[in-house]
């Protein structure tokens, strides 16, 4: 009997797959991604919600699709998609499992009903997430692995506390919006947050995505931090904390996006940059906001990704893509080229892009919430993308416009056809929404009327990146990459392993020294016992019975001789002993 296809959850079709994926022999199974993504991608639109059970006196739901949850899984089945295309002659079989785990997790995530469901994803997902990293095969990815496992462990122990605290409190475990101002509000809230790259943790991301091998941060760069922003969009809604907090991130993505050389860690501080406008949004709270923060998080996972395929083909083309060293490749690359002017373009907003519909709706969103200055705000964080995502890349990626010194052409290898199919696939995706705007809003959790291309809003945004552009290029020589590693926060982590390293170490010399002084004594102790106790111990010999006599007179003399001493004087002692008369 065929089960129910309206109620199989779409992450089970991830997980077999991924099982497929680590079992069976690669050359036998290494096609089927790109079979069952598609699938997948049409079973989460046919999914129903399904009934919950009752364990441990708890109500689990894990099939609860909502329309955010939806889009949102959406665009992470088609980021696994793209990852499975891009990395389909370059990832090994254990890397791809994990990444088809991984946005098991996240489609988990998005379908919860409740919150311990939505653990089980989280954590499935942080796991999963490691192993890619550890895959990476770069000089530091054993290293940044355990220290974003160490970082995810703790949000997941802040998460699980908080639904331990709603669960004891006597709280519904249901997922959805929570009472605020209590201790588990607070305790999920700073969970979810580190996910984001909330400070004083959001070093995260430039550490590890990096790290990861070239197919690998392309997964990364589109999962983690947008589970965080669906959580924030469905349950911390209109929390005014998160406005700060999405400020923050927007303006520390764009300064440290300006300081680094390696074009692969430039990206990952403008993944910050990016999903500190979708947390201003969670912040407002409207509908209007939460519109425009789900299609933000769909524009910026399409054209961050084909950035992301764009370094990493420098990557694996001339094993390192650090700015200051790069030749101009745009004539060697053409297909790369083109693709990452369209990236570049969704960025900026430009119309007919997927960024432009987003952009729009964020904007307006902010321009009608209780705060009139974060559309400003909000503005000028739009026009810093100029001068990372915008300009910067391509320019440092494809002309050579970072190099110290003039560069010899490299001889790059032709593309497989399989990234080739990748780049032009998640380019497209970059213009879909641009080009079908209303067909686009149709799929945001809120009913809108969706008119983007008014007179006024086109001007408006051209006008923006217009005065962007002129100061970008008049400040360019300011902006040219040094090479070098820019200090983070994680000096701090790093700090704070160095010495808890040191303890252990210290820990490790003290118990050494204690064992090795037990043992000494042990030994001693056991010499004297021989020597006494021994064949040839003085307790050990034969003694003759004059000397035993002898020996035993001694004893009985010294007897007396001390209990006279107890009882009288000495000198009356030595009298009665003589026959003195004293």
């Amino acid at each position: 009997m065929m089960p129910d296809l309206a109620v199989v959850h779409p992450a089970l079709l991830l997980l077999v797959t991924a099982v497929l994926v680590a079992a069976v022999p690669w050359p036998t199974i290494r096609r089927l991604p790109l079979l069952m993504a598609p699938l997948t991608l049409v079973q989460l639109w046919l999914v129903q919600p399904g009934r919950g059970l009752v364990w441990l006196g708890l109500e689990l739901h894990w099939l609860q699709p909502g329309a955010l949850g939806r889009l949102f899984a959406s665009a992470f089945v088609l980021a696994l998609w793209g990852t499975s295309l891009y990395g389909l002659t370059s990832l090994r079989r254990h890397e791809l499992a994990a990444a088809w785990g991984y946005a098991a997790g996240a489609l988990i995530v998005c379908f919860s009903g409740d919150w311990l469901c939505l653990l089980c994803g989280w954590e499935l997902m942080a796991v999963a997430s490691t192993l890619i990293v550890f895959s990476g095969r770069q000089p530091d990815s054993a290293k940044a692995g355990m220290r974003y496992l160490l970082i995810h462990l703790a949000g997941g122990v802040l998460l699980l506390s908080g639904i331990a605290t709603l669960a004891a409190s006597g709280q519904s475990l249901l997922f959805g919006p929570l009472t605020p101002a209590t201790t588990a509000y607070w305790l999920i809230l700073a969970g979810v947050l580190v996910n984001t790259g909330a400070p004083p943790l959001g070093f995260w991301v430039a550490d590890t995505y990096p790290q990861a091998s070239a197919a690998g941060m392309v997964i990364l760069s589109a999962l983690t931090t947008k589970t965080a922003v669906f959580v924030l969009l469905s349950a911390f809604a209109g929390e005014p904390l998160l406005i700060a907090i999405g400020l923050y991130l927007c303006l520390y993505g764009t300064l440290y996006a300006l300081l680094a050389d390696d074009l692969r860690r430039l990206l990952a501080y403008s993944i910050i940059h990016q999903v500190g406008f979708m947390v201003v949004a969670a912040g407002i709270g409207s509908p209007a906001a939460i519109n425009g923060a789900a299609a933000q998080a769909f524009a910026h996972i399409a054209y961050k990704m084909t950035l992301v395929m764009a370094a990493g083909v420098l990557l694996q083309q001339l094993g390192q893509c650090r700015a200051s060293t790069l030749p101009a490749l745009a004539r060697q690359l053409p297909l790369t080229s083109g693709c990452v002017l369209v990236a570049t373009a969704a960025s900026l907003g430009l119309p007919l892009t997927a960024g432009f519909v987003s952009k729009t709706l964020l904007v307006g969103s902010a321009a009608a919430s209780s705060w009139p200055w974060l559309e400003t705000a909000l503005l000028l964080s739009s026009a810093a993308v100029v001068f990372n995502a915008g300009i910067r890349f391509p320019a440092l990626a494809l002309f050579g416009a970072g190099a110290t010194r003039p560069q010899a052409t490299a001889s790059l290898t032709r593309l497989n056809s399989s990234v080739r199919l990748a780049l032009l696939g998640s380019a497209l995706l970059c213009l879909l929404p641009g080009w079908w705007p209303q067909l686009f809003c149709r799929l945001l959790p809120f009913a809108t009327s969706c008119q983007p291309y008014s007179p006024a809003a086109v001007l408006h945004q051209l006008q923006l990146l217009l005065v962007a552009g002129l100061v970008c290029l008049l400040s360019w020589p300011f902006l040219r990459p040094t090479a070098g590693h820019s200090r983070d926060w994680d000096v701090l982590l790093r700090l704070l392993l160095q010495l808890w390293q040191r303890l252990l170490d210290g820990q490790r010399q003290l118990s050494r020294f204690l064992w090795q002084l037990l043992t000494s004594s042990q030994i001693r102790s056991f010499m004297f016992l021989f020597r006494t106790h021994g064949p040839h111990g003085i307790l050990a010999r034969s003694w003759p019975t004059g000397s035993l006599a002898l020996w035993v007179a001694l004893l009985l003399a010294s007897y007396i001789v001390l209990y006279n001493l107890k009882t009288r004087s000495l000198w009356q002692f030595f009298c009665t002993s003589f026959g003195l008369g004293c």
